[in-house]
């Protein structure tokens, strides 16, 4: 082996092992005791696995029906700013119309505005519509992703015109013709958006947390958050709150290694040019 790839090996393994960690760590604290994990928070592995930590968390908290809301939710907001985003993009990248750059542009400009600013306007328009606690409001507010937009649109910019030219010479419309050929042909598109997209939702704690006033309608992070209070103990149930977060991580995991080749690929072919 040269020095020089060998270097590399040991770079590589370092990294890993910094990545690692806090995996290794947030298990090993899962399987601590409480009073284990309050006391000897330095400790990486239990003196004795304790198993029914997962268990015992999930008699705290309904985390079967939190894990159904968070996939309803993310998969919902998910496949909606895919097909959104992708019209839009399109509309942007082959349609002229009166102000389409200048409309484009105010679309990437909302880009600096966080959405937690938006959240008190966005309360007090749900509530006059009688959304909140339901799943519209935990659906409808996250459809429109200008990033989302400008990806797509990026995207479709790349795409030859002799491609469509020769469909509507077949007496396809617009429609027909985003359906039917850009939109298969935007793969990497959307699969960046896909996994971005539901790695955000999944993760996302403020707004269930704001916009749902009842268990029911908990998602996971919410169930989470309030896990340690729901325990009414004195004693804080620090390993069950660990043990809740090693089940929530489960989800994200499974879908980065089912989508990670799909995910670089994407990165490193999704035009961003124009």
């Amino acid at each position: 082996m040269k020095p020089r790839h060998g270097l590399t090996l040991i770079l590589l393994i370092i990294l890993t092992v910094i990545f690692l960690f806090p995996f290794v760590y947030l298990i090993g604290g899962a399987l601590k005791t409480n009073q284990e994990a309050l006391t000897q928070p330095a400790a990486i592995f239990p003196s004795v696995p304790q198993w029914g930590n997962f268990a015992e968390a999930m008699k705290v908290i309904d985390i079967p029906r939190m894990t159904f809301n968070s996939l309803v939710m993310t998969f919902a907001v998910t496949f909606g700013q895919i097909i959104i985003a992708a019209l839009a993009g399109y509309a942007f990248a082959r349609l002229r119309f009166a102000g389409r750059d200048l409309v484009f542009v105010i679309f990437l400009a909302t880009l600096i505005i966080p959405f937690e600013l938006l959240f008190v306007p966005l309360y007090l328009m749900l509530a006059k519509l009688g959304w909140i606690n339901t799943w519209w409001a935990l659906i409808v507010p996250s459809l429109a992703n200008p990033f989302a937009i400008f990806l797509f649109r990026q995207f479709f910019v790349t795409i030859p015109r002799e491609l469509e030219e020769s469909m509507y010479l077949d007496g396809a419309g617009y429609l027909r013709t985003f359906w039917s050929l850009m939109l298969p042909l935007a793969g990497p598109a959307v699969a960046t958006v896909f996994i971005l997209t539901w790695l955000a939702e999944w993760s996302g704690l403020l707004k269930p947390l704001v916009f749902t006033t009842s268990s029911e309608m908990w998602t996971l992070q919410v169930g989470l958050n309030f896990l340690n209070r729901g325990a009414q103990v004195s004693t804080p149930t620090i390993a069950y709150l660990m043990a809740g977060i090693v089940l929530a991580s489960i989800p994200p995991i499974i879908m980065f290694l089912i989508f990670q080749r799909r995910f670089v690929a994407s990165i490193a072919q999704t035009g961003l040019k124009g």
